[in-house]
């Protein structure tokens, strides 16, 4: 059994992996749900005994705050600064490099377009201070769980509000469920290394809502877990 803290728990991933393995193994999770400077103070508070300590802090990369943007560089700062024991294991994102349709290995140069995947970046740099780190660029998550940019659409879509998506940047989606299990297969085998996790399939934020729509609508489901099938994303293996 492997202690493991969980830093942004209700977010997709951490809400599946928490899901998926808490069973097996004894999951700390810590939301940020009454501010973020709370959030940093209830962090620094835990004591450093957890085997695995994942930064799954996330300010989204269509947030318009770049004093928040700075907290996805800035949590890992803490991270490094509170907990020494564990292994940093650091949930990045694919857009630390240009935004394509053209499929990237772990060696493609980081070139961000966006102020998110710069600090991205940082965040990526603090973690490689730790002895022991694993960093995973991942594609837009989405998934059943408490929230993330997934259940945004899906409510603005269920109760008919408008809703804003960028339709420009190109994101490779990956299901929380697929995230959640390739992590747990790699994070315990692999040291100082970086895997990349997100599907075949490019699309804009746009398309991707556009496809959960039509998928709702023109099949009549109301269960979003049905919804998944229907969005027709590739499966990684690892």
């Amino acid at each position: 059994m492997s202690k493991i803290l969980i830093i942004d728990g209700d977010e997709s991933f951490g809400f599946r992996f928490a899901k998926d393995y808490g069973n097996r193994d004894e999951i700390q999770l810590l939301y940020p749900l009454k501010g973020i400077e709370s959030f940093l103070e209830s962090l620094m508070e835990l004591p450093d005994n957890y085997d695995f300590i994942i930064n799954n802090f996330d300010i989204p990369f269509y947030s318009k705050s770049t004093n928040y943007l700075d907290m996805n560089f800035q949590v890992q700062e803490f991270v490094n600064e509170r907990f020494h024991a564990g292994k940093k294991v650091l949930l990045s994102s694919q857009l630390v490099y240009s935004s394509s349709t053209l499929p990237k290995n772990e060696n493609y140069k980081t070139v961000p377009e966006t102020e998110y995947g710069k600090t991205k970046i940082k965040a990526e740099q603090a973690v490689k201070q730790n002895d022991h780190y694993l960093i995973i660029r991942r594609g837009m998550t989405y998934g059943k769980c408490t929230y993330n940019i997934y259940t945004d659409i899906l409510a603005a879509i269920r109760s008919k509000m408008p809703v804003k998506l960028n339709n420009n940047i190109i994101l490779n989606p990956v299901l929380n469920s697929d995230l959640s299990l390739i992590a747990d297969k790699v994070m315990k085998n692999m040291d100082r290394q970086i895997i990349n996790v997100a599907s075949d399939e490019a699309m804009t934020l746009y398309e991707f809502g556009s496809k959960l729509y039509r998928s709702i609508n023109d099949d009549g489901l109301k269960d979003h877990d049905n919804a998944f099938l229907l969005l027709s994303f590739w499966y990684i293996e690892v």
